[in-house]
């Protein structure tokens, strides 16, 4: 068992989950812009509104998370407040800390001290700059530390989300207590569960007033969804309140599956949503037939599941250290389009290897920049007998390049890996075809006859 930061923080937060019949953290971000000439009363009025919403809906929640405008408007004496008012209830202070380690430390230093359980900080800002904050929660007594590694708006696409993995990584190595992941899209929070394992709690924001559904993130595999305006803009917050415990109390939490599965079932449902897997019989050509086709190819024409398959990939690739390389090779023509969204979202060099030689200019075979030496990633879209890609990587063998490792996204199961352990080499894949169909089976995609006639073909194809 990990042993992560901030385990009273942790304990106490798990011990609410059945005392109260919740998994609701209420994200309570009222707040009002105080000018210099600002009455005192105002101000007491914003706290002795911020505390009346604590006491309501405090026996439908986990925790309260405390955002930077209402700390701001009032000062961290409101922790004080609602400590008073409720000694038990667990606050994170939702301060998403993303400066140099000296002004981390100083941050963390003046919550901790003001009583705050956790604090949430970005993952971006890199290891040096998290220790600020690390070294701060050991000496208030190993306090919480909450890693962003995931946002619920739009604009996390476009820069957060392609590191996902990476900083998931990070989050591992940290042992923080807990990561943000995006409530408004639960298939990422599976994504990322399957990645981060059982112990690191994830928190996932967006639920409510951000189009998250109550419940959906918590069944993808978070243990806490974070709703704030839905709750605390209602006519009754403590009605609302309930009403979000229970929808949260009673989602069922996916099953426990290995990476393998998670990576086939995410993969067969992206294939079939854009028509990439087909089911009839199709003439291959060796001139034999085939109960399905599966052409990948047309991912790219799909935005949204080219990414998530680079997902996978990226996910794939980071749970499995010992792949280690310093360039990408994409094999003609597939392959080409892989690698190049695998090196973009890795900031890897790309490579690409031609099918024949040019006949002109410097007659190579394999484009890009690259030294004798350098090890290679060969990356295509599936794999039947090897023969692509063993003739693929003799080419970049020829060019004084090491290869060890192919990476594919689908097997076909027809000697394929086989073939590869002979020339040295070791496929990684996302899926095989049999864990494919099977997951199609289970989600009902395919009937059982024909899954059955189909795995029969596969473990005999001739």
């Amino acid at each position: 068992m990990v042993k992560l930061f901030g385990q009273a923080f942790i304990k106490k937060m798990n011990a609410r989950v059945d005392t109260h019949k919740t998994r609701v953290i209420h994200a309570l971000d009222v707040a009002n812009t105080f000018t210099p000439d600002a009455s005192e009363s105002a101000r007491k009025e914003l706290i002795e509104r911020v505390c009346h919403i604590a006491t309501a809906v405090e026996p439908h929640v986990v925790a309260i998370k405390l955002n930077y405008p209402l700390v701001l408007a009032v000062g961290l004496e409101i922790v004080q407040y609602l400590k008073k008012l409720h000694p038990d209830l667990p606050l994170i202070a939702d301060f998403k800390v993303a400066d140099i380690d000296n002004t981390n430390a100083w941050i963390a230093r003046h919550t901790y001290s003001a009583g705050i359980d956790a604090i949430i900080v970005q993952g971006f800002i890199g290891e040096d700059a998290i220790q600020g904050v690390i070294q701060e929660a050991k000496k208030a007594g190993d306090q919480g530390i909450i890693l962003v590694v995931d946002m619920s708006h739009p604009g996390a696409a476009q820069f957060i989300h392609p590191q996902t993995p990476r900083l998931i990584n990070l989050a591992k190595k940290l042992k923080v207590s807990g990561v943000i992941a995006p409530g408004t899209r639960p298939p990422q929070v599976h994504e990322i569960r399957n990645l981060l394992g059982n112990e690191t709690l994830i928190l996932a924001p967006g639920v409510g007033a951000q189009g998250g559904k109550a419940g959906s993130a918590i069944s993808a595999g978070a243990d806490y969804e974070i709703i704030g305006r839905s709750i605390y803009t209602a006519d009754n917050p403590a009605l609302k309140a309930k009403e979000f415990a229970e929808l949260t109390y009673t989602a069922q939490p996916p099953a426990d599956v290995s990476p393998q599965e998670a990576f086939s079932n995410t993969l067969a449902t992206l294939l079939a949503n854009v028509g990439a897997i087909k089911f009839g019989e199709f003439k291959l050509a060796s001139g034999k037939t085939s109960p399905y086709y599966i052409d990948l190819r047309v991912i790219p024409s799909f935005p949204q599941e080219f990414q998530i398959l680079t997902d996978l990939f990226t996910q794939l690739l980071a749970g499995r250290q010992d792949i280690t390389f310093d360039r990408i090779a994409g094999v003609p023509t597939a392959g080409i389009s892989f690698a190049t969204a695998l090196c973009n979202r890795l900031s890897a060099p790309l490579l690409y290897i031609r099918s024949k030689p040019k006949k002109y200019g410097q007659q190579k075979r394999v484009e890009g920049v690259f030294e004798p030496g350098d090890h290679v990633l060969v990356i295509d879209d599936l794999i039947t007998d090897g023969g692509s890609k063993i003739e693929a990587v003799q080419a970049l063998r020829d060019a004084d390049l090491k290869v060890t490792d192919v990476l594919v996204a689908v097997d076909r199961e027809q000697g394929g890996a086989k073939q590869l352990k002979d020339a040295k080499l070791t496929l990684h894949v996302l899926a095989p075809i049999s864990h494919l169909i099977k997951s199609l089976e289970a989600e009902k995609r395919l009937s059982k006859s024909d899954a059955k006639r189909i795995l029969a073909y596969i473990t005999n194809p001739g």
